[in-house]
């Protein structure tokens, strides 16, 4: 028997610009805190929506694939998007010094509106995942007059938990020397897609471990330790009796909550949607699906998408019927099956019509027999 020699298989990474289907440009922002890198797609001049990603994540890896997906095509004729990293975070991001003072999330939010402001943009829609979605909500409570809409995944608004700051010193003490391990890279996939997912998508999996390793190390440690030192974002809900002239502390703007099925972060994500304002706030869980959204269900997160901005005046004339692919693809599956149901139905009815005549010739010809 021939010997054949098992060799490992190596994972590029593609050209996010290359690939993207939409006008993209990276543009540098000075900020208060430093300079921050800011991926734009689309075309400047459209409706302003500005992006935050979660831990282990850039701008690209986070967000652009998920806007370059056809279902979203109709959608980003009107919008341009504005993908802010989180400082050091970027693709090759050189190391932060070692007395650099990190940002706190509440300064990670004020770098926001520097880019607001650099940008010259008058109104914004938020679109924030995990810790992107708890800085841009920050954002939003600062800066109520900027923000139109928030769409927020995964997000946690609440203070970290014993067990959450257990393994996230443990992480920053790993990646703080330098060192990427296999626990901070298990961390990472728990963080991002939860157990289910884990065991079941290899291939998403192992395309992401990749991309967790290629981040800077030292700079994710010090995001981290941010992360973990956040404060409670102090919402209040307003009760249903409430005087109309009380003004409880929350968003002023539409708010679209979404997570999946099987999230690691179903519990933060049920107790933000419980302190949010129900006339202003709209929940949305995915079935099959784990914390990466935007990679397990693109087609169902386009579509709520779409509704969410509809429902506040945006893009009117898009159709649902006719732009989304999931229900074209689903209305294509209904009528194969259909063709395919009518198709077997006529076969069977055949091979039923010709069994059916068998015994009666056989008995005719007994009968002949006999009188013969």
């Amino acid at each position: 028997m021939a010997n054949f020699e098992l060799t490992g298989i190596e994972i590029k990474s593609n050209n996010s610009h290359a690939n993207s289907k939409l006008h993209t440009e990276d543009v540098f922002v000075k900020t208060r805190y430093g300079q921050i890198l800011v991926t734009i797609q689309g075309q400047r001049g459209k409706t302003p929506i500005i992006t935050f990603p979660d831990i282990g994540l850039n701008s690209k890896t986070q967000f652009h694939g998920f806007f370059d997906y056809p279902d979203n095509s109709p959608l980003m004729a009107s919008f341009c998007c504005y993908h802010i990293n989180a400082l050091g975070q970027e693709e090759n991001a050189p190391t932060l010094p070692q007395d650099f003072v990190y940002p706190t999330c509440d300064q990670l939010a004020q770098t926001v509106i520097d880019v607001v402001n650099h940008f010259n943009l008058k109104s914004v829609i938020c679109f924030g995942i995990g810790l992107g979605a708890n800085i841009l909500s920050r954002f939003c409570l600062l800066y109520p007059d900027l923000v139109n809409a928030c769409i927020l995944l995964n997000c946690v608004s609440t203070k970290c938990g014993w067990v959450e700051w257990g393994y996230q010193k443990w992480n920053r003490w790993y990646l703080s020397s330098g060192q990427y391990t296999e626990f901070t890279n298990n961390y990472l996939l728990w963080h991002h897609f939860g157990y289910k997912t884990w065991e079941n998508n290899h291939d998403l999996v192992q395309t992401y471990s990749d991309i967790f390793s290629r981040t800077n190390p030292v700079n994710l440690s010090l995001l981290i330790n941010s992360y973990i030192s956040r404060t409670d974002l102090g919402l209040q809900r307003p009760e249903f009796d409430q005087s109309p002239k009380e003004h409880k502390y929350n968003f002023r703007c539409s708010v679209l909550n979404v997570m999946g099925d099987e999230s690691p972060h179903d519990d933060d994500v049920v107790e933000t949607n419980g302190r949010l304002d129900p006339s202003k706030s709209a929940f949305v869980k995915f079935s099959d699906c784990g914390g990466m959204i935007l990679e397990e269900q693109p087609a169902k997160m386009a579509e709520a998408l779409r509704h969410f901005l509809q429902g506040l005046g945006y893009v009117p004339h898009l159709s649902v019927t006719s732009h989304s692919l999931a229900n074209r693809h689903s209305e294509q599956a209904i009528r194969f099956k259909l063709l395919h149901q009518s198709a077997e139905e006529s076969r069977l009815l055949d091979e039923n019509v010709a069994y059916a005549d068998v015994p009666v010739l056989l008995e005719e010809n007994k009968n002949q027999n006999q009188i013969a």
